[in-house]
């Protein structure tokens, strides 16, 4: 390596051998010491003299060295460009459009500040807040009003007789069961004396608080034997009973004269439903009245 001491003096050269080469001095230079060979000045180029290939100026130098340092960053920055698009692929998200939304959200008028911006802010509602509104209400339905039930048709209570007279007439000291719910029956018996006839006949109770139509049968019972009514063999139908009230039938229907002289008389009555057949009647529960012995001379007396 060559360099002078100072500008225009002679340049020294560093003799010393490196790495075990050996060094050849040349340009006729004096040996100074172990270090170092002295050369005279190389005399001045003039201006108009071009410079040697192989001699590169200072000048040179430092473009060369600013040429090599725009290459360097020419590559640096084009590999930087190319990692760019590599890098925004594989973020999650753009995170220059989130820092747009999230200064665009701050920068509305009345915009709510973001969570991140403000953490001391809690993230449950204050006691003293109103509650969110739940959105426009919805109109309950209607309550289904329960549809009454048809109240039931009432009829013309059937008209019975008069109630029956207390004299001559005998009948069961309590009220008796029939198979309808709610209806009880009395079968009684008139005999008067001295006449050798007797007639028969049933009065029944409405027990229950709703309007009762049945269908009864009434048949006289002579000695032991079952007969018909002469005026009303058949049973009598349709009959409605309102509640708490006692419809009589007909003597004058059930009557029996002239032959009942020497005989034990006495009323039955069936009760069944308003559409019962006479079948159905006759399988009704049966109740029996009170008995007469009528006498040969015409009189009566009551049977124990």
């Amino acid at each position: 390596m060559t360099e002078p001491d100072k500008p225009g003096g002679p340049v020294r050269q560093d003799n010393a051998a490196h790495d075990g080469g050996t060094q050849n001095i040349t340009h006729g230079g004096n040996v100074i010491n172990n270090n170092y060979n002295v050369y005279p000045p190389a005399p001045a180029v003039p201006a108009s003299t071009p410079e040697a290939p192989d001699a590169p100026t200072a000048e040179n130098r430092v473009r060369g060295w600013l040429s090599g340092r725009r290459l360097a960053l020419v590559a640096a920055g084009t590999a930087a460009v190319i990692a760019v698009p590599v890098t925004i692929l594989n973020l999650p998200h753009d995170p220059l459009k989130a820092e747009n939304a999230d200064s665009a959200r701050s920068a509305a008028p009345g915009a709510p500040s973001s969570p991140a911006a403000s953490p001391s802010t809690s993230a449950s509602p204050s006691p003293s807040a109103a509650p969110a509104s739940p959105g426009p209400a919805i109109a309950a339905a209607p309550a289904a009003t329960p549809t009454p039930s048809p109240a039931p048709t009432l009829r013309s209570a059937t008209v019975g007789s008069s109630p029956y007279p207390s004299k001559d007439v005998a009948c069961p000291t309590g009220w008796l069961p029939t198979s309808v719910i709610n209806i009880d029956m009395q079968p009684c018996t008139q005999a008067a004396s001295g006449t050798g006839a007797a007639q028969f006949g049933v009065k029944l109770r409405n027990a229950g608080a709703t309007q009762l139509v049945v269908t009864v049968s009434v048949k006289p019972v002579v000695s032991g034997a079952y007969g018909t009514c002469p005026l009303h063999a058949e049973p009598w139908r349709h009959v409605v009973i309102d509640p708490g009230k006692v419809w009589y039938s007909s003597f004058s229907d059930c009557s029996v004269s002239g032959s009942v002289k020497g005989h034990r008389v006495q009323s039955s009555a069936r009760v069944a439903g308003e559409s019962a057949g006479d079948t159905e009647v006759g399988d009704a529960k049966l109740g029996l009245g009170w008995a007469f012995d009528i006498n040969t001379d015409g009189t009566v007396t009551k049977a124990p």
